[in-house]
């Protein structure tokens, strides 16, 4: 006897509870695009120089109205690949690409709201078609689908995707993560196919690492590229040492079709060669891109389904292959930490002029004088609830346990320019909330480039830090206090150098 199997119209419901971040699920999309100007490539390289365009893809997310919406001038769809596109399985004519299983849109759509509806038109075809899928129909056994047919100019060629009743609000944090993440992605595109990615209508780009290698003393960069098989597999890429040792920017780019699958700011670190999460020089210093073309890839794309032996056989040889800068970048250098460093007396010389003006300024002059100072419980009442309302929406960006204090910190970037540049809140003496404003304006004019925010993240939290311990201790808290815990937790990174500079000194000793 047989049966049919069948997959109930309730499955789709499943969608929404699937592993996705929202940039593997808005990649999902700039896949479908992308891989639409790659198969049709000559007719639109054609069409662009017409138009004077080049492929162009734009998201927008707007929370107020519970929008979502990109849209591309690749080669769109007539009715026959807008069928196929909305069949949910059935792979597309090439499953070599990066549209694989013919899953992604539905599945992703899907997962980000109830809602949703395509418009297309390709180019040549006089028509454009619109179809409305409303999630919550088809879970309750309706899956007939309308496409409306209208007339379109021959010469477009777009497909716009809008999705509404959102399954969840993204907060601040998630957009600048979805920047990020979007931008390390399609780092080949913007130079290969002169891709237009434009996120709430800011343009993304890709600046690599190539640039901040480190360099011998013949002026070449620490740069390798390799090449090997894995269980008939081709395995190409390449590695380097960045100049300035980061653990967030260390780390391999796993990259398929020439976009990234995992990558930036979340780089694949194989053991072999990385270890055991450790934060010593190769987990600082090695970077690079490993291309693994046909190896099975997760369903959201966000990672290598490594088979058999895979994964610790291209570990191995990668590892082999770049024997040499990972010795290197073992070495210890002693510019790379400096314990008699500082500013020279040029430096010195310079900000004292700058800030003795800023000191005479009437800016200045203005705020000293400035004598109305609102009530002090007023003050707590207003951080309080300032507090309250960041706490209650979003999640913590450090958080760490100092002896009996637990720390929270909130970067917050959509605050008013006028709220106080950090925050400090403390539930009881040992849970520490701390707030720090980036739309203040000393960070909008006066913070650049990672080591300015790193140094503003210490004073900021330091200040919160050493009141909080003040708070704490059983006597009135006077100022000279505050700025003796101050001055211990501003020793802190010089000793973590210190100690950093012994254990290396101490592996070059042993080797």
């Amino acid at each position: 006897m047989n049966i049919d199997f069948q997959i109930g119209w309730n499955a789709i419901s499943s969608y929404r509870r699937l592993a996705y971040t929202a940039w593997h699920a808005i990649a999902e999309f700039i896949d479908n695009s992308t891989q639409s100007y790659i198969n049709n490539h000559d007719a639109l390289a054609a069409a662009y120089e017409a138009e004077g365009k080049t492929l162009d893809i734009g998201i927008v997310y707007n929370r107020d109205n519970d929008t979502f919406s990109i849209a591309d001038n690749a080669m769109g769809m007539d009715l026959d690949d807008l069928i196929t596109a909305l069949r949910v399985g059935i792979p597309p004519a090439n499953p070599h690409g990066r549209s694989k299983y013919g899953l992604g849109m539905k599945t992703a759509a899907c997962w980000i709201g109830d809602k949703w509806t395509v418009r297309t038109t390709k180019l040549g075809e006089p028509v454009e078609y619109s179809v409305t899928v409303d999630v919550r129909k088809i879970e309750a056994g309706n899956g007939e689908l309308e496409v409306k047919p209208r007339d379109a100019p021959a010469d477009k060629h777009y497909t716009v995707l809008e999705i509404t009743a959102l399954n969840k609000p993204w907060q601040t944090r998630t957009l600048g993560k979805i920047r990020k993440y979007l931008e390390s992605m399609y780092r080949k595109d913007f130079e290969d196919l002169g891709l237009v990615l434009r996120w709430q209508s800011q343009e993304l780009g890709w600046e690599g690492f190539e640039g901040q290698l480190l360099k011998n003393r013949k002026g070449e960069p620490y740069y390798q590229e390799f090449s090997f098989d894995v269980d008939g597999r081709a395995v190409t890429g390449w590695g380097g040492i960045l100049e300035k040792g980061s653990r967030t920017n260390a780390g391999f780019s796993m990259l398929q079709n020439k976009r990234v699958i995992r990558g930036w700011p979340d780089a694949w670190r194989p053991y072999a060669i990385y270890g055991d999460a450790r934060n010593d020089l190769i987990n600082q210093r090695l970077v690079g891109e490993i291309h693994l073309d046909g190896f099975d890839v997760s369903h959201t794309k966000d990672d290598i389904l490594w088979g058999n032996d895979q994964e610790s056989d291209v570990e191995t040889k990668l590892k082999a292959s770049l024997g040499h800068l990972i010795s290197e970048a073992r070495q210890f250098r002693k510019r790379d930490i400096k314990l008699d460093g500082g500013p020279s007396d040029g430096d010195v010389d310079k900000a004292v002029s700058a800030f003795q003006e800023e000191l005479q300024s009437d800016e200045m002059i203005e705020q000293i004088e400035f004598e109305d100072i609102p009530d002090s419980e007023a003050l707590k009442m207003s951080s309080q609830h300032l507090a309250e309302q960041v706490v209650a929406r979003e999640k913590p960006s450090i958080s760490a346990k100092l002896g009996r204090f637990m720390i929270n910190v909130y970067l917050v970037y959509d605050l008013s320019p006028n709220d106080p540049y950090v925050v400090l809140e403390t539930a009881s003496a040992e849970d520490v909330t701390i707030i720090v404003n980036f739309s203040h304006p000393y960070v909008r004019t006066q913070i650049e480039g990672e080591e300015g925010v790193l140094n503003y993240l210490r004073q900021c939290i330091y200040d919160a830090v050493a009141e909080a311990k003040a708070r704490s201790i059983n006597r009135p808290m006077e100022p000279d206090t505050i700025k003796l815990f101050k001055d211990q937790l501003l020793r802190v990174p010089f000793q973590i150098l210190e100690g950093e500079y012994r254990a290396q000194s101490g592996e070059q000793d042993g080797e």
